[in-house]
């Protein structure tokens, strides 16, 4: 058995177990690791799917990747929303804090509100006597997130056994597949350089960031972070990468998940809550200057990083020649 498949089979090991909690309950942690288990399987595939080659000898393989990239896409878009309204519940109890009272409720590194102890409005929205305007209105929204989520969890939980085992089929094809292709990949790159390759044709793609592409870019950083993450522990050079790639995600992240709650506040709410999506709409445009700065940043590490990877085999091999005497270049 190859180590591919020992890796694939440990991934979707967790991830169909997430899916079968999803079915009993879609709670805020399983479908935030079925979603991240996506992810993660997408990322061992697509390294996989690169490594595959082109024509008739291929397509087996390749048919049998493409086919559980799909299956996982459709897990993902049923996971995804309601993960997205976890998120934004979150982000309304921690702004509600903060401007209520943000002395007493601190603040942490990133400028959002500290929990100190208090109620969690997922668990306990009716904990707290809401006093102010904002308060009200964010107790209308937060009500509105939970009705959403509870709509879209019902897909997730009719749907979460049978794609667990469409799970099963999938890979067992893939199996198939890669026991028939026989020895493992040769020489294929170490992770961080893998996810640096990747990183790279990202910052190519897109080569200058706004509003309208940031939120493609982190989903590109993402991809790379996992395929960082693949790596056997005692990977320094994965490891280091795969935490950039998270803090360039991460910071990204923030700023989508504002921009998208001050839309369904707008959806939500209309104009009858204009304080609350005031700030909203700051918020929003805070972290998008705080991802502007941090993907320029980032950015400029991480192809450094890749620049210096791509340039190690090239010195590597020229040294090897001066050892044995062979010269670099022949002339007629």
């Amino acid at each position: 058995m190859t180590d591919d498949l020992e890796n694939i089979r440990r991934l979707k090991k967790k991830l169909r177990e997430n899916l079968v909690k999803c079915a009993d309950d879609p709670g805020v942690d399983a479908v935030h690791d079925t979603r991240t288990g996506t992810r993660r399987l997408q990322a061992t595939l697509e390294d996989l799917l690169r490594e595959i080659p082109i024509g008739d000898a291929g397509e087996p393989m390749r048919s049998a990747v493409t086919a559980a990239m799909r299956l996982l896409k459709k897990i993902r878009r049923e996971a995804g929303p309601v993960r997205d309204l976890d998120v934004h519940r979150k982000l309304v109890e921690k702004l509600t804090k903060r401007a209520v009272n943000p002395v007493a409720e601190g603040m942490d590194e990133k400028g959002d509100a500290t929990r100190l102890g208090k109620p969690d409005v997922l668990e306990t929205p009716e904990a707290e006597l809401r006093t102010t305007n904002v308060e009200q209105q964010a107790d209308d929204l937060d009500a509105w997130l939970k009705h959403r989520r509870s709509e879209l969890a019902v897909g997730l939980r009719a749907q979460g056994n049978d794609l667990a085992a469409k799970l099963d089929k999938r890979v067992e094809e893939l199996g198939g597949a890669l026991k028939a292709r026989g020895a493992r990949r040769a020489h294929k790159k170490p992770p961080g350089v893998v996810a640096l390759d990747s990183f790279a044709r990202l910052a190519s793609e897109m080569q200058v960031l706004d509003a309208g592409n940031l939120h493609d870019f982190r989903k590109g950083a993402k991809k790379a972070r996992y395929v960082a993450e693949l790596a056997a522990q005692g990977d320094e050079h994965a490891k280091q990468v795969g935490e950039t790639l998270k803090k360039l995600q991460d910071e990204i992240g923030d700023w989508h998940d504002w921009l998208v709650l001050a839309e369904e506040a707008h959806t939500a709410l209309g104009d009858e809550s204009l304080e609350l999506i005031a700030l909203l709409e700051g918020e929003r445009e805070r972290h998008f200057v705080a991802a502007m700065k941090m993907a320029a940043k980032l950015r400029g590490r991480l192809m450094g990083e890749w620049l210096a990877a791509s340039q190690r085999p090239a010195a590597r091999t020229a040294a090897r020649r001066r050892v044995v005497g062979q010269p670099r270049s022949a002339t007629l």
